[in-house]
């Protein structure tokens, strides 16, 4: 297993969209959620300058690290550099994961979207990527149009030799529904950030990925 596996923490995956956190508010929302339990934050913005990402992502990372969580950078190998987060998350088509990791070095985390590509999620694995997301696996309020993703291939997935993220409408009340193919993480957007007290929708997240996943394994 890579390296930076070995500093991905399991547990809730918190995913930032701008337009549920505006302004000031994705910072006070990121730390509520940090507050509750989450243990990695990916900053995802596609609409911001350069400057105001730079800006954001040095502040989350900040933040991030006095949770002792990860924060991992969406897209863009550019501002993960600059800003020296722990990691990045690659789309599909979002550039080259082989250039990524020589450019990042063993330690940072490079996550990538997998779908419900098992061959692919093994050619990521070969080329270092430290964990492979796949989903959707409930209704998403975010990417509706998302490809989905069954237990039985999530099943397959848990078998590869890198930790396994699963996405797409998880929310406090279907993640139990993953208690025999049990993820590394649980990624969410809306049940975390769209909900109007962050803090205990994190708290309850938390509360329930623990209760399910042994914490042995963890």
């Amino acid at each position: 297993m890579h390296t930076s596996a070995k500093l991905f923490p399991s547990g809730v995956y918190g995913i930032t969209d701008p337009k549920l956190l505006p302004g000031k508010r994705l910072f006070t929302a990121v730390e509520q959620a940090l507050r509750g339990g989450c243990k990695v934050i990916q900053y995802r913005d596609k609409v911001s300058s350069f400057e105001e990402s730079l800006f954001n992502a040095r502040r989350l990372k900040e933040a991030c690290e006095q949770y002792k969580a990860s924060l991992i950078i969406n897209d863009s190998l550019a501002l993960t550099l600059a800003s020296d987060a722990h990691g990045l998350h690659l789309g599909k088509s979002d550039g080259d994961l082989s250039e990524a990791r020589n450019k990042l070095g063993p330690d940072k985390i490079i996550g990538v979207t997998c779908h419900k590509d098992l061959d692919y999620a093994r050619l990521c694995a070969e080329q270092g990527a430290t964990y492979c997301a796949f989903g959707r696996f409930f209704d998403s309020k975010t990417k509706p149009e998302a490809p989905s993703c069954d237990f039985k291939t999530l099943s397959e997935a848990l078998k590869l030799n890198v930790p396994i993220v699963t996405i797409g409408g998880i929310t406090v009340d279907n993640i139990s529904r993953f208690g025999d193919t049990p993820p590394h993480n649980v990624a969410v957007i809306n049940s975390l950030f769209g909900q109007d007290d962050v803090y205990q929708a994190a708290l309850a997240l938390s509360k329930e990925f623990n209760q399910i996943y042994n914490e042995d394994r963890l």
